[in-house]
């Protein structure tokens, strides 16, 4: 699975040409727009819980040395647990800003990278695994 992702990616990244770069806070409005398309009940239990959505423009080394390369476009930190939990915290869904934009050409395509990794990483919060996830319209 992981395999085929990788090859789904590596074959998106060679039919495309140049990155489409926004600026940052252009970057955030797509993902707070990504994240209004979740259903509404779904929401207010990522707010209950104080999921976090961090946008970083790279990796950072500590994320380097957890293998997140520059095929991976966001990632999910965090326990599956209740909100009572007291371990995992803070939740968060990290979007990769840059790598995202490596993987879009055109503005559509960034608007739609950004929407795809957002439900998939809310998908992994919700506690589904990738094959989980690719018996969905998750897939990126």
């Amino acid at each position: 699975m992981v395999e085929h992702v990788l090859r789904h990616r590596r074959q998106l990244c060679h039919s495309h040409g140049v990155p489409y770069h926004v600026s940052a806070e252009e970057f955030e409005r797509i993902a707070a727009d990504a994240l209004e398309s979740i259903p509404g009940e779904l929401r207010a239990r990522m707010d209950a819980d104080n999921l976090m959505i961090t946008i970083q423009p790279d990796a950072t080394e500590d994320d380097r040395g957890r293998g997140i390369d520059m095929r991976v476009l966001g990632y999910f930190q965090g326990s599956t647990d209740s909100t009572f939990s007291p371990s995992g915290y803070p939740k968060r869904i990290v979007l990769l800003q840059h790598h995202i934009e490596r993987w879009s050409s055109t503005r559509e395509e960034l608007v739609d990278q950004v929407n795809d990794t957002v439900l998939h990483e809310v998908a992994h919060y919700f506690g589904m695994n990738h094959d989980d996830i690719d018996k969905t319209r998750l897939r990126h």
